[in-house]
């Protein structure tokens, strides 16, 4: 849980807007150096960044938005308030989100405010004068656009032609769209064309490219306003670039599930695919999982030491990753033991396969150091039954291969 919770924090730390870590009993557990500056006035007399304080001492305007979404079923949430702060009256978007441990345990909340006092002051601007306010966004630094009642994109302000190298004309309408990365545009269409639809605030995610042609995440935000006659009159939204956020993010989630030894997935990677292939398994597609072990690897560490078995194991992770299709799955479990999942092979062409690994680690010469040494396989060959649980298939695929190593190893046996 330590090891987790110190995942959150390195993300925590870099995040430039106010942010608290609250623990499981809504106790303010941590702020970064934005929050800390923004809300000073209300910690108690020689707090540092890492006191534990009472919720209601520095945040009581979020108590019952707090409680409703910690006995709540929804992982993140977002809110919007009027908070009085000691340099006055601010209009904070408020992101909740669960912090979970690697066993999906609720361990706290993190609490992201954005100052976005601006935005509804456009939105009030507006209620006066329709386009007046476009002339005041020319000198905001964040990213603004404005869609009309039927979601034409028609302004951009100046940061946003700046961010992206392009004229007015080149983003109007759905220009715009030609910067964003392929892979987002189909999300974002379907989150904007609901919220054209429903006419309610939105928010969404997306990679956008920069006028020096890398792309950026960022947050849109999008809220709708009303004409002087109090129609619907389009949308206003801003971007906030989250990069940061996302690769700290992104960064945290290979930890989890990847090696970094070998750089090969984890189990947790395994055993998270396993059900879809077993029930593809109950539509007739044959599949199979390989369990793998090097013989006589202890002797490696014993003979040549922990870092000569480090290297052994990341050249054999190079090894049989040349030997995998495509839409194999090699992870590794632990220590020297292995795991493959072969979709769409049935289980002669899977025993095949296996004698083809067997083959290749047996005839490779490991490390200059180790004098020519030679390894070999132990193999445990699975079928995937229909309605077998995971843990079910990989612990049969085991015990066929210790059979394997008790037979002398170099060798597949197959699970009964």
């Amino acid at each position: 849980m330590d090891q987790e919770r110190d995942r959150y924090l390195t993300i925590f730390e870099v995040i430039p807007n106010p942010a608290f870590i609250l623990d499981v009993e809504n106790r303010v557990d941590n702020i970064n150096n934005a929050a800390f500056e923004l809300f000073r006035e209300f910690l108690p007399t020689g707090l540092d960044y890492y006191g534990k304080v009472r919720l209601d001492d520095v945040l009581p305007w979020l108590r019952d938005d707090l409680e409703a979404f910690v006995t709540g079923e929804a992982n993140e949430m977002s809110l919007e308030k009027d908070v009085e702060t000691p340099g006055g009256l601010v209009h904070f978007q408020i992101r909740l989100k669960r912090m979970l441990d690697l066993y999906e345990k609720f361990v706290g909340t993190i609490v992201l405010l954005n100052d976005i006092s601006y935005l509804k002051q456009a939105e009030r601007t507006v209620a006066r004068a329709r386009d007046f306010y476009l002339t005041l966004f020319e000198e905001f630094p964040s990213l603004i656009w404005r869609a009309g009642s039927q979601g034409r994109f028609d302004y951009f302000n100046r940061a946003w032609l700046q961010f992206t190298g392009r004229t007015m004309e080149e983003e109007v309408g759905e220009g715009w769209e030609q910067g964003l990365h392929p892979d987002d545009v189909s999300r974002f269409r379907a989150a904007y064309a609901e919220a054209l639809e429903t006419r309610r605030p939105f928010e969404t995610e997306f990679r956008i490219r920069r006028s020096d042609g890398r792309f950026r995440w960022m947050l849109n935000v999008g809220r709708p306003f009303n004409d002087l006659d109090g129609g619907f009159a389009g949308f206003l939204g801003s971007c906030l670039d989250i990069t940061d956020r996302k690769t700290h993010e992104q960064d945290l989630y290979y930890q989890a599930t990847h090696d970094l030894l070998t750089g090969l997935p984890n189990r947790r990677v395994i055993e998270t695919d396993l059900p879809r292939v077993i029930s593809r398994a109950e539509r007739g597609v044959e599949s199979a999982v390989l369990a793998l072990d090097l013989d006589r690897f202890k002797d490696v560490n014993d003979r040549y030491g922990h870092a000569a078995g480090d290297k052994v194991l990341r050249e054999i992770a190079v090894l049989l990753r040349k030997l995998m299709r495509a839409s194999d799955l090699l992870t590794r479990l632990g220590g020297d033991e292995f795991a493959v999942l072969l979709e769409d092979l049935d289980l002669v062409e899977a025993g095949k396969f296996a004698q083809r690994l067997c083959e290749a680690v047996a005839s490779h010469g490991f490390l200059a150091e180790m004098d020519g040494a030679r390894l070999s396989l132990s193999v445990g060959l699975a079928r995937i039954r229909e309605h077998e649980a995971p843990a079910e298939v990989l612990a049969r695929a085991d015990q066929a291969m210790y059979k394997a190593k008790e037979l002398g190893g170099n060798r597949t046996v197959v699970a009964d």
